[in-house]
């Protein structure tokens, strides 16, 4: 029988490596998605899930239950993400190429997906983080307000004010004006 994600962290606490392992386990995908979405080095990513469980590991006695742990992991992964966008001093973008089959709509989609891609990576990183764990991640806007630590109608208008730069944006690129 597995174990929940709750009953996981509560014998994580009381000392049981074997339970973190299996929470982290259970997590390192999720938390990888997040945090590659929100850095541009894999390198940074790599380092970033890394620290996300060490944090997590040192703060377990901080888990009150309020939030869903997954809720509580993804906090201390947007976190460490951003705290490490911040010490970058040179932004980068890593290109992705795209083999594409299916003829010319089929091309135009995977060069609107790269375009959005780099857009969203320019986003300002507290709209970023905000789009990312509502559209991508499929988190609640209330989930999203507790894991950036900030207020509903926040989460909401961060999560509004980057799908309208991101529409804008596509909008542009459409009409040919926006390129890149």
């Amino acid at each position: 029988m597995a174990l929940s994600e709750r009953e996981l962290l509560e014998q994580a606490k009381a000392g049981d490596l074997e339970a973190f392992a299996e929470f982290m386990h259970a997590f390192e995908r999720r938390i990888r998605t997040v945090v590659y979405r929100l850095l541009d080095d894999a390198r940074d990513v790599d380092e970033a899930v890394q620290d996300t469980f060490v944090q997590a590991w040192r703060n377990l006695e901080r888990f009150r239950g309020d939030a869903a742990p997954s809720t509580w992991l993804y906090r201390i992964a947007v976190n460490e993400a951003l705290m490490r966008r911040r010490r970058k001093t040179v932004p980068t973008t890593e290109l992705q190429e795209t083999t594409v089959a299916g003829g010319e709509d089929a091309f135009a989609a995977a060069d609107a997906r790269a375009f959005l891609i780099d857009r969203l990576r320019r986003l300002p990183a507290e709209l970023r983080a905000a789009v990312v764990l509502r559209d991508l991640e499929g988190l609640s806007n209330e989930e999203v307000a507790q894991a950036l630590e900030i207020s509903l109608a926040a989460a909401k208008s961060r999560i509004h004010r980057a799908r309208m730069q991101l529409r804008a944006e596509l909008e542009r690129w459409e009409r040919g004006a926006g390129g890149t």
